[in-house]
């Protein structure tokens, strides 16, 4: 009914009564019943204009369009307006218009493109009815407003095509399970700490807390992925839907009450019907799979909360960190009710994997879509391998490919952004970047790559998001050489893309570590003057001794404190003694400073680290991919700037005097 503008008197669900029921009502002697015996719709009080082009409303019920006429006949208002004023998403309308899906084959599934809520929702909804053995769920937000809509409002999303088909997604579910008790439903969903509300109020709560104890009590197979604390990930970052191990959702949109209302997109996948076996085993194996297994195997392993539960345990902890928090008592309190029992204790054991009720998926060789990950050493818990599969090829295609265009809620590893650049700036590569303006208004770190790019005259935008509805662009996809599609959750960012397979500093940010250490040798040549005046032997260059640097610092520290109490002080550095008095303490303050800031400098260079649960597929389908550069095309004209837009007036139109662009120019400035 989204694209319903009217509502005509007749109405008809059968061709042969469609004419028939237009005749009586069209004749001069109607009677108050049609042919069919059913009562007539009388012609409407208020008519749609005819501008608005009014036509009749097919495959609905005589019964509801009666009721339609007569509630807008009431108000004394067209059939029209009453729609829009009782369906809220057929009077929104979106700033740009999604491209439609499209289909193609891609080895041995059918895959779709899914742009926005309406189109993947819609999916999801009739993946979920026709599902007839199985229902997996991996997902970063799930919410409803009946469960959690206090803690996690829709904000705005209720206006949005798509909202009412995610509300109905659970109730879906629910009613397939009572339906059929033997459909096997599993959910692995994120556990981390959320530190303020969708309402805006500065609490923390668990993520899908309340939805977690709702699916439990209710017969659903579900279990919270490890958090940070427990080994796992900082965030369970995955957004997969798959029914019956046939059909596939992946990409970035999540299930949260306001997600509807985000610019994002998914691909759909499904097993071609003239194949057993195809890409989608090979994805469930590769993801959901794994992460169902380690779920298990960590819950009740570790702690899963951060921090002090009872006074005694606050003997463990020091500063800030011994605080008792409430939150993490009710979150305990809660997987103590869920979990705590024997069946789930003992659920992972890997002498029978059976318990797991783990789906058997049979992977093809030489796959045509590629499953890529991100996902923490400790999967070897389970006999698995921690991954960075998702940075490793972003990183390749970023390094060899010649064209980019990216949509990207955040956009923050260093390494990447730093090869973008160079490659640009030699010519290698044209590059178009799209991102999230909320992002970077809200971290300073995400702030100061999209700044990088900007001085460095990448062509970069801001995507315009809709105000109205608190929209964020939400999107997770590239494409490389107008053919190849990279699609996901993942982020480009080190959160998203790094993960602690080893220790210590990462070997493979050769660019960004060069461009450190340009800073640090510059500021070494900054700190010498000050040093000579202090007599003090300059660092080391060509072998700078980072342990030398902080026992230096530490040792002028603490002679600045000895001149301010006692007039003067001595050093010793590298076996020979040196006396400094109060004529020296600016110097030292100065050389102290240095120091910390080459020191600040050397501990910024990238170090393997916790990240997320990540996963990301990528195919080449040029067909599709022209899908998602439509797309792209049209995102980044609406997010054309103001300036942008008088900038190029003024260079396409010859009748502009320079004189006429200087004040263009000039008024530009004043307005910022």
């Amino acid at each position: 009914m989204s694209n319903v503008l009217a509502v005509q008197p007749y109405l008809y669900e059968h061709k042969s009564a469609y004419t028939d029921l237009r005749a009586n009502n069209t004749n001069n002697n109607r009677s108050n019943v049609s042919f069919l015996g059913l009562p007539k719709i009388p012609p409407p009080k208020v008519k749609t204009p005819k501008k608005d082009i009014p036509v009749a409303l097919d495959d609905i019920a005589i019964s509801v369009a009666r009721k339609i006429a007569e509630n807008a006949d009431k108000l004394g208002i067209s059939r029209t307006d009453y729609l829009l004023q009782n369906i809220k998403s057929l009077a929104y309308i979106p700033q740009v218009i999604p491209e439609k899906s499209k289909s193609a084959v891609v080895g041995k599934t059918t895959v779709t493109t899914l742009i926005d809520g309406e189109q993947i929702f819609d999916k999801a909804a009739d993946y979920i009815k026709s599902a007839k053995k199985s229902i997996q769920i991996e997902m970063f937000e799930f919410q409803h407003p009946q469960i959690d809509g206090n803690i996690w409002p829709a904000n705005g999303a209720e206006v949005v095509a798509g909202f009412d088909t995610h509300k109905s997604l659970l109730p879906m579910i629910m009613k397939k399970k009572r339906e059929n008790p033997d459909l096997k439903i599993q959910m692995i969903l994120d556990a981390h700490k959320w530190y303020m509300d969708g309402n805006g109020n500065s609490v923390r709560h668990y993520n899908n807390q309340n939805m977690i104890k709702y699916l439990k009590t209710n017969g659903i197979d579900v279990v919270p992925y490890p958090r940070a604390a427990q080994s796992g990930a900082a965030l369970q970052h995955v957004k997969l839907v798959a029914v019956d191990g046939k059909k596939v959702i992946m990409g970035g949109m999540n299930w949260g009450t306001h997600s509807a209302a985000n610019h994002d997109a998914c691909v759909s996948i499904e097993t071609r019907p003239d194949s057993k076996h195809s890409e989608v085993d090979n994805i469930l194996s590769e993801i959901f799979n794994k992460d169902w297994a380690f779920s298990w195997q960590r819950l009740g392993k570790t702690k899963i909360v951060a921090g002090p539960l009872t006074e005694n345990e606050q003997q463990f902890y020091k500063g800030l960190h011994k605080e008792i928090k409430q939150e993490n008592i009710d979150y305990m309190k809660i997987v103590g009710e869920l979990y705590d029992n024997e069946a789930d204790r003992t659920r992972y054991d890997p002498k029978n994997l059976e318990k797991l009720d783990l789906i058997k998926y049979n992977p093809i060789e030489k796959p045509a879509i590629k499953i890529l990950s991100t996902k923490p050493r400790e999967l070897a818990y389970t006999g698995e391998q921690g991954s960075e599969s998702i940075r490793t090829y972003v990183m390749d295609k970023v390094s060899t490919s010649k064209k980019l265009k990216a949509e990207l809620f955040v956009l923050s590893d260093k390494e990447i952004i730093q090869t973008i650049i160079d490659r640009v700036h030699k010519g290698e590569l044209d590059a178009k970047i799209i991102v999230d303006p909320s992002i970077i208004e809200e971290f300073p770190y995400c702030n100061t790559a999209y700044q990088k790019l900007v001085e460095n005259n990448i062509p970069i935008r801001q995507y315009k998001t809709n105000t109205n509805i608190n929209q964020r662009m939400h999107g997770k996809w590239a494409v490389f050489d107008d053919k190849e599609v990279l699609i996901g959750s993942s982020n480009w960012s080190a959160m998203a893309m790094n993960q602690n397979l080893k220790k210590g500093q990462r070997e493979d940010y050769n660019l960004y570590t060069e461009e450190i250490n340009k800073e640090i040798v510059k500021y070494m040549k900054d700190v010498e003057p000050f040093e000579k005046l202090a007599g003090l032997p300059p660092l080391n260059r060509k072998k700078l001794d980072y342990k030398e640097v902080l026992s230096r610092r530490a040792k002028i520290k603490k002679a600045v404190n000895q001149i301010n109490e006692c007039g003067s002080a001595n050093v010793k550095l590298q076996d020979k003694e040196y006396k400094f008095t109060v004529k020296n303490r600016s110097d030292l303050n100065t050389i102290k400073g240095y120091y910390k800031i080459i020191i600040d400098r050397n501990n910024a260079k990238e170090k393997y680290k916790r990240g997320n649960n990540e996963a990301a597929i990528a195919f080449e389908k040029p067909s599709l991919a022209r899908v998602f550069i439509r797309q792209f095309e049209k995102d980044w004209k609406h997010s054309e700037s103001e300036y942008e837009k008088i900038k190029d007036r003024c260079y396409e139109t010859p009748s502009i005097s320079k004189k006429t662009t200087a004040v263009v120019g000039s008024k530009l400035d004043l307005e910022g």
